[in-house]
């Protein structure tokens, strides 16, 4: 009976996230069916210029966050780094995120290695910032996207079912306990993974990085200001995504900013959904078919969602792209004159 219930509720989060998945395709078929391409053009050619380049301003301020957010938790942890380094080890892992579908675990994995290689930090000292970095960003997005669906719900059909959305928030609680669990209690999980019986060479392994990981997560527990600052940047970088939206949206309309925080926030949790690379289709259609809602035409509507996905995602991509190849070119001009000595 009890073994049955973990494998009962497994699958319910199984099927919930292939309905939701379905209703995003259904929403994406929608809206091609039913735009107007020349129009959609348009729209995105009547963006002014001013507003574009203070929306790029803003991404790049996102970004600059991020990496300050790495940096002050390498210094948490007490590990030798820089800001710069750090800056072209998240531009790696942000080309990764871009051919990765959904959850992006490829773009953590290209981080864990080259933080070894541009930073010489371990393995378990790689992964252990990798994962305690990825649960404060993640926890600081399930929260945000709690308070969307609770301030949305009775604006979408699909939310109006109050079992549809007791099951969406108990999900999202689920994972928000989960990753608050792996910060503040690793200790406990440690202990109960060094009493597992298994011995071989993966499993000493996982031994090993959970014991370091629990004494990597105390720095953070036995100083309560640093995590409090590492989960308000965490708000922070997350907010100035609706931030952006707000302003891209005054050219069309006016919208309520808490709504439109939801829009945002629901919009990034579909695209963890791994149908196509950077979460490419879900974004964009969860995104339009919620705008629509809100009085919108089709094309105004994916508009929006293209110029906005091109500032978060593609321009980010541009801007990464930059950032490795000024490190290439440093590198090789360092090595010309290392050899010329």
């Amino acid at each position: 009976m009890n073994t049955a219930s973990p494998k009962r509720s497994i699958l319910r989060v199984l099927r919930l996230k292939n309905i939701f998945a379905l209703a995003v395709l259904g929403m994406v078929a929608y809206i091609l069916a039913n735009t107007d391409f020349r129009l959609i053009w348009f729209h995105i050619r009547a963006v002014p210029l001013p507003l574009m380049m203070l929306l790029l301003c803003l991404q790049l301020i996102t970004q600059f966050s991020l990496n300050l957010q790495w940096y002050r938790l390498c210094g948490t942890l007490n590990l030798k780094t820089s800001f710069f380094k750090l800056l072209v080890i998240n531009s790696y892992g942000m080309i990764a995120d871009a051919v990765t579908p959904g959850e992006k675990v490829g773009g953590e994995l290209v981080r864990v290695v080259q933080l070894k290689r541009l930073l010489n930090y371990s393995t378990n000292q790689s992964t252990s910032l990798v994962a305690i970095q990825k649960s404060i960003s993640l926890f600081a997005l399930i929260l945000l996207n709690i308070a969307a669906v609770m301030s949305l719900y009775g604006e979408f059909d699909f939310l109006k079912s109050t079992a549809v959305r007791i099951a969406f928030i108990a999900v999202l609680i689920s994972l928000a306990l989960f990753l608050l669990s792996l910060i503040f209690f690793s200790e406990r999980l440690n202990v109960f993974v060094q009493r597992l019986p298994y011995n071989g060479k993966i499993a000493g392994w996982i031994k090993n990085w959970m014991q370091e990981f629990a004494e990597d997560t105390k720095e953070i527990s036995r100083s309560p200001g640093r995590w409090i600052f590492q989960l308000l940047l965490s708000f922070g970088i997350w907010a100035l995504f609706p931030m952006k939206l707000f302003i891209l949206i005054s050219e069309y309309t006016e919208m309520n900013l808490l709504v439109l925080f939801a829009i945002t926030f629901v919009s990034y949790f579909a695209a963890m959904i791994p149908l196509l690379p950077g979460g490419l289709g879900t974004f964009e259609g969860t995104m339009s078919g919620m705008l629509l809602v809100y009085g919108l035409s089709a094309e105004e509507a994916v508009a929006v969602s293209l110029v906005f996905r091109f500032v978060t995602f593609w321009f980010v991509v541009l801007f990464s792209a930059l950032i490795i190849l000024l490190w290439k070119l440093i590198s090789i001009r360092r090595k010309s004159i290392y050899e010329g000595q």
